[in-house]
């Protein structure tokens, strides 16, 4: 859920929408909603109207999570490099040379980044069972156009063969950018592993697909979206004190398999703790 201002647009760049399947995850949207902060973009993409509601977050997808974090102590900007136990707590050290201490984690990142945080001699199972999950990667194009990109209605293109652009979208008819003809193109899978190393200003002529750019910003998300799950929705590792994994690899991908991940990680974690 990511979400970049520049040269006067907005542009979502991560997850561009978000769907509604279990009565749990209803219930956030519903009080989302209620507040303003999302709203239904459409029913369907490529003239395809199956019905099911697409939510996005009207000022951007990240804002929802600027939203959970209200009334809570949250520090962004600050990158963790190692994890590990000292006493009965666990240790964490970032690259300000600081130490945080807790007497339990919960650790969302992708699962290969977390495994090479940890610095902990975890339990075979434990390694085996984790390093069989595995991500896809996506080059994420976010442009301001000099012409409207053709685009059938909402404002959205998607691409079910995948390849070499999975997806477009133009953040003004999505509702989030006042500044119009900005958009965004996801590069499929396979595009995007085989162009990992390949320089931006290339990658972005050929997402762009013949179309005249004024400005243009690249990101490479090399954990974009889960392919080999979890069956759980988390998981907490044979460790001395609590240390649990959550996201969307486990249990099932997109927004709402992250957000039911988080909060089956936050009544594990209270068992574990035997609070009420």
């Amino acid at each position: 859920m990511a979400t970049r201002p520049f040269d006067g647009g907005l542009f979502d760049y991560g997850a561009q929408f978000f769907t509604v399947r279990s009565e749990k995850f209803a219930s956030l949207q519903r009080a989302w909603e209620a507040k303003g902060l999302v709203k239904v973009w459409c029913r369907g993409f490529n003239d395809a109207q199956d019905g099911h509601p697409r939510y996005v977050a009207t000022s951007g997808m990240n804002s929802i999570a600027a939203h959970l974090t209200r009334g809570i102590s949250v520090r962004n900007g600050v990158k963790v490099s190692r994890i590990f136990l000292s006493g009965n707590q666990w240790t964490l050290e970032t690259d300000f040379d600081e130490i945080v201490t807790a007497d339990a984690l919960i650790v969302t990142t992708p699962v290969p980044q977390t495994l090479s945080l940890i610095d902990y001699p975890l339990a075979e199972p434990d390694r085996e069972t984790l390093s069989r999950i595995e991500y896809e990667r996506c080059l994420a194009l976010m442009a301001v156009l000099e012409q409207p990109a053709d685009l059938p209605a909402p404002g959205a293109l998607q691409n079910t063969a995948g390849e070499p652009i999975s997806w477009i979208a133009d953040n003004h008819r999505k509702g989030i950018s006042q500044a119009p003809n900005t958009l965004t193109n996801h590069a499929g899978p396979r595009f995007s592993l085989e162009h990992w190393e390949t320089p931006a200003e290339l990658v972005a002529e050929k997402l762009l697909a013949g179309r005249q750019a004024i400005s243009w910003k690249l990101h490479r998300w090399k954990y974009a979206k889960p392919t080999v799950l979890h069956p759980n929705r988390c998981y907490s590792l044979a460790t001395p004190i609590p240390l649990i994994l959550a996201g969307d690899a486990f249990g099932e991908p997109r927004i709402e398999g992250a957000a039911l991940s988080g909060l089956a990680a936050a009544e594990q974690l209270r068992a574990l703790l035997s609070l009420p």
